[in-house]
């Protein structure tokens, strides 16, 4: 299609108000004043231009208006995309955002799953049938007690293991304590099964420390995690998509305002379809029709088509019917969704039987009555397309700025620390090159500068240092070892090792830092 973004929504109105209305939404998304405040040159070339308008129902009288916008408009960031199909519009009534289709100049630029359908499949090794999903419940339990139900499950055989999405810990010692004991109790199961259970614990924390359990997680080698991309926030879920290349299972927990009312908000099919599976979801989580929730069967089957169906490069994710499902709809279930879905299925796996091996296996039977199994070899070296050499995957290049000594194009210089810090320090300012804007390492690259008669703090900790210098001479004292730093000099600086750089020169002292991106906070000697 052209370079536009195409939007269709489904508006509740009479037919004397439906060309008005439309005609307010292309207006109020763009311009945002009324179309007599408009120049034509900007009319015509930003204004949201309605293709077609056309009668869905008669009662209650409903139309749909398909409406072109400039794909300019995004900008190529998501939360322009957001407020651009949906954002003022939002606030008004009887407008639901019903469908969406992307300029190829877009779809190139999204990541999409990681993994997605074939890439999950790879690493388990199965095919010709569903794969099945269970969640650890209750909160509340004991850490031991979620790591004996992940082991049962998987010597039942089940596929993938998630923690319940309200599940969550105080500390992030206790987090990773108790993931690692899941974890580990599912490759223990492993060794007796011989096949691969995944297992996705639940990370759900304030921002500054969502990147601290993703960075832990991906270091240690969890094949994915779940997330509620809505409560953590769409563009977070994106950038932690993009910088941790592991698989995502994304839970709709907050989404719910949006189906409430069928006259008004985004359709289901879009919004856990087409904008998760955009933003990264490799399995997106969904209630399932004649369960506990209020999903209609066209609803679920409306999610699953746009999961899967082409959409420009991107990998189909798995859809996860869910919510109040039971040993009896696995035939409906079958027929309904077909192989390319997951099966997530919670207290009635768990209580099906007083032993959760034995419940997991009967849910596994009676999922093999309607589909032919095929099991190869699980492939543990299959990396995720964010890994593989790709535009999308470019490296970064930090432009140094010509005639503007050791400043680099896109990273502004700031203060070393916070004036209120009890580590005494003068004269040092701080860039950060690599490491802070997205990229996926394990280090930070920073560059320092220390004026005349400055010095960094004197302190320890536990991550180590490189110093390499790069301006000027400075002293790096190690202990009561004084140290002279000159011209691409390097030194290294071990764990707890009391240390401070200064600046005994006229000139500027300036030297590029390399520590671990995860690291501990600097403390008093």
């Amino acid at each position: 299609m052209a370079d536009v973004l195409r939007a269709t929504y489904d508006l509740t109105c009479d037919a004397t108000e439906v060309e008005g209305f439309s005609k307010d939404i292309a207006y109020e998304q763009t311009v945002e004043v009324p179309e007599s405040l408009v120049p034509p040159e900007i009319r015509d070339r930003v204004v949201g231009k309605i293709q077609s308008i056309t009668p869905i129902s008669e009662s209650p009288a409903a139309f749909r208006t398909v409406i072109d916008y400039p794909a300019s408009h995004i900008g190529g960031q998501w939360p322009q995309l957001l407020n651009l199909i949906y954002g003022n519009i939002s606030l008004k009534k009887n407008i639901r955002l019903t469908g969406l289709e992307f300029p190829d100049s877009f779809l190139s630029t999204i990541y999409g799953p990681n993994y997605g359908i074939d890439g999950i499949r790879k690493r388990l090794g199965v095919y010709g049938r569903p794969l099945l999903s269970t969640a650890l419940k209750p909160y509340g339990s004991k850490p031991e007690v979620f790591a004996e139900m992940a082991k049962k499950f998987a010597l039942g055989g089940g596929d993938l293991i998630k923690d319940d999405h309200n599940l969550h810990e105080d500390s992030f010692d206790d987090f990773t304590r108790r993931a690692l004991m899941c974890r580990d109790a599912v490759l223990e199961a492993e060794k007796t099964t011989g096949r691969p259970t995944l297992y996705f614990p639940n990370v759900m924390a304030p921002v500054e420390e969502l990147e601290r359990a993703l960075a832990f997680l991906h270091r240690e080698g969890f094949f994915g995690i779940l997330i509620s991309p809505f409560a953590v926030g769409l563009d977070m879920f994106r950038y932690l998509v993009e910088k941790y290349p592991i698989c995502y299972m994304a839970h709709p927990s907050f989404t719910g305002a949006h189906f409430f009312d069928d006259r008004h908000g985004i359709a289901h099919g879009v919004f856990l379809g087409t904008m998760f599976r955009m933003l990264g979801a490799d399995v997106s989580i969904f209630p399932n029709y004649g369960g506990r929730f209020s999903f209609t069967r066209q609803d679920c089957h409306d999610i699953c088509d746009r999961l899967r169906e082409p959409l420009g490069d991107l990998a189909s994710a798995f859809p996860a019917p869910a919510g109040g499902m039971k040993f009896d709809n696995i035939p409906t279930m079958s027929a309904d969704f077909g192989v390319e879905t997951v099966y997530l299925i919670g207290g009635a796996l768990i209580g099906y039987s007083s032993d959760l091996t034995e419940s997991t296996q009967a849910f596994m039977a009676k999922v093999r009555e309607h589909f032919n199994e095929r099991l190869e070899d699980p492939d543990e070296g299959f990396v995720s397309a964010c890994e593989l050499p790709s535009a999308k995957a470019a490296g970064v290049v930090v432009n140094h700025l010509p005639f503007n000594e050791f400043r680099w194009e896109g990273r502004e210089s700031e203060a070393y620390k916070d004036s209120s810090s009890d580590l005494p320090f003068k004269n040092v300012s701080r860039c950060e090159l690599i490491g802070k804007h997205g990229e996926n390492t394990a280090y930070d690259l920073r560059y320092f500068e220390i004026g005349p008669g400055g010095f960094s703090s004197l302190e320890k900790h536990n991550h180590t240092h490189t110093v390499i210098c790069v301006r000027g001479e400075g002293v790096l004292m190690l202990g009561d070892e004084r140290i002279e730093l000159k011209h691409l000099d390097t030194a290294y600086v071990k764990p707890m090792q009391v240390h401070q750089l200064r600046n005994e020169s006229d000139e500027p002292f300036g030297f590029f830092c390399i520590v671990d991106h995860e690291r501990d906070q600097p403390v008093k000697p």
